[in-house]
């Protein structure tokens, strides 16, 4: 019989590790209950914390499931790996900014940790992953306290010291920065979504990461890359992000990222560079913002290749003085749209000539940082057109091999039979007036 005693003691804890959470058992007991590598399902209910994971675990709570915090320090203190948290509403974390610690709606510090499904608000960060790795963000809505609140809110997503973590599909707004990540080196962060916040997206001294497929809009800034090397951001789209000295991106004090297609609609300014280099800004487009790439002397070596500007009030500024940069690679240039004419008579796609791109604007920018709010007044482009008549605009890019549209051969038909019915029309008006 005694053989028998350990099997039956087996299946006794994993029917509690999969058994229903009781009405009147408190939350951490529960945890505690629960076995090594067990699942603990919550009911669809409000449960009180603060709770401490100190063990592997899968914690699945059924719809409106709420584990609710008791207003001060971290709602949920996560100190192991190999644990996963699933449809939860987590709120009422700590706000108090004169402790010790940054409190926050889930803070871990294992790895192998995944976060999927939840709901997180009424807390200072929403999830902090510090020093840890292999973690999985995904499917998560933050909510801050709104930006007229910044000074006393954290981050919706905070990564420190945190390494080879992916974040993808989390909704956050309203907080002092979406996705905040520092000293955190080759983690991929995509398909978010950012509004209304300071920094849709904050980087400092992280290197090697993926940015792909996110979408930063209405943000005082879509995205900071603070000194840090081998960013890869793709695919994104910078929109809306409008205020005093707002842009879609900047990188300030960083070398050897990667820009590519990327988008940048109606911002103040699509990409601010200032003391970087050799940053590749590839096939982005930049279209109705006031300014499409702001350049300060301090940087310099950048590359732009393949980028298209459609209708910004200025395509591109060079503030504080002149800074070498490239502006064609392998014999590929630039999209200047219509405000630069392109001759291409060989059809090569390739201007056959140079092109400039010149401006006046840079002037009020040094002056006076309030000009960069007046840049959409009729006014700028009256000061503009007459330093234009005037040969006072100075060259801001010179674009050795501008690139071409190419026409839809559809468009080319239809101007084709159009431009020969009205050369007959012509010709036919003109033999009828000589016969009379």
């Amino acid at each position: 019989m005694k053989k028998w005693i350990p099997l039956f003691v087996g299946i006794g804890c994993w029917l509690l590790a999969c058994l229903p959470a009781t009405a009147n058992s408190p939350l951490q007991q529960l945890i505690d209950q629960t076995p090594a590598n067990g699942i603990l399902e919550l009911e669809g209910k409000t449960y009180e914390g603060n709770i401490i994971i100190e063990k592997p675990i899968v914690i699945h709570g059924k719809k409106n499931t709420v584990i609710r915090g008791d207003g001060n320090g971290n709602v949920v203190t996560i100190k192991a790996s190999h644990v996963t948290l699933d449809s939860l509403i987590i709120e009422n974390g700590g706000l108090s900014r004169s402790s010790d610690e940054e409190y926050s709606g889930i803070r871990s510090m294992g790895e192998h940790n995944a976060f999927i499904n939840l709901v997180i608000h009424d807390v200072y960060h929403g999830i902090y992953l510090y020093s840890s790795k292999h973690n999985h963000v995904k499917n998560i809505t933050v909510t801050g306290q709104g930006t007229g609140k910044l000074g006393s809110q954290g981050n919706g997503i905070q990564l420190v010291r945190a390494y080879e973590n992916t974040i993808e599909n989390c909704k956050i707004s309203q907080t002092r920065d979406g996705i905040y990540v520092e000293d955190a080196d080759q983690n991929e962060i995509k398909y978010n979504h950012v509004s209304h916040t300071r920094y849709g997206l904050h980087y400092m001294y992280s290197n090697d990461n993926l940015f792909y497929q996110n979408r930063f809009i209405k943000n005082t800034g879509g995205a900071a890359i603070m000194h840090s090397q081998g960013i890869t951001l793709k695919e994104n789209q910078f929109s809306f992000n409008q205020g005093s000295r707002s842009f879609g991106l900047i990188i300030q004090t960083s070398k050897d990222n990667i820009v590519e297609n990327n988008e940048f609609y109606l911002n103040q300014r699509g990409i601010y560079l200032e003391q970087s280099t050799d940053n590749r800004i590839i096939g982005n487009k930049f279209f109705h913002n006031d300014i499409g790439v702001e350049l300060w002397s301090t940087s310099s070596s950048q590359v732009f290749t393949e980028n298209h500007f459609k209708q910004n009030v200025a395509n591109v500024l060079s503030v504080g003085g002149n800074s070498i940069n490239d502006w064609d690679e392998n014999g590929q240039g630039n999209f200047w749209g219509k405000e630069l004419s392109v001759f291409d008579l060989d059809q090569d796609q390739v201007g056959d000539t140079p092109v400039e791109y010149k401006s006046s604007l840079y002037k009020l920018i040094e002056e006076n940082e309030l000009a960069y709010l007046f840049l959409k007044s009729p006014a700028i482009r009256i000061h503009e057109k007459i330093n234009e008549v005037m040969s006072t605009q100075k060259t801001m890019v010179t674009d050795e091999f501008p690139l071409h549209q190419k026409q839809e051969r559809s468009a080319l038909l239809i101007y084709f039979i159009l431009a020969t019915l009205l050369t007959a029309g012509i010709w036919f008006l003109y033999k009828k007036r000589k016969e009379s």
